[in-house]
């Protein structure tokens, strides 16, 4: 016997999950990238301005991990009205 609340719960947890191990990789590897390819190539070996970039980088990350999680939010929530109608 299929539980389709249960299919439902494991599916929204997955997609948490992969949501949350792409942007902790987009975490690491974005502003540390950003850093190296831009050290010597950019600003010719000015770290300041390159670590600056790699904040910016990083808050970059950030945002964008706000926006989806404020989106799923909002579809959660209009999925739960639908529901109730």
């Amino acid at each position: 016997m299929s539980r389709p609340h249960v299919r439902h719960v494991t599916d929204c947890f997955r997609s948490v999950i992969m949501k949350l191990l792409g942007f902790t990789l987009a975490m690491i590897v974005l502003p540390i990238g950003s850093y190296f390819l831009t050290v010597n190539t950019i600003f010719r070996g000015n770290s300041t301005l390159a670590g600056g970039l790699a904040a910016v980088m990083a808050n970059v990350v950030l945002i964008g991990y706000v926006i989806v999680a404020f989106k799923e939010d909002q579809s959660e929530r209009l999925e739960a009205e639908k529901k109730s109608k």
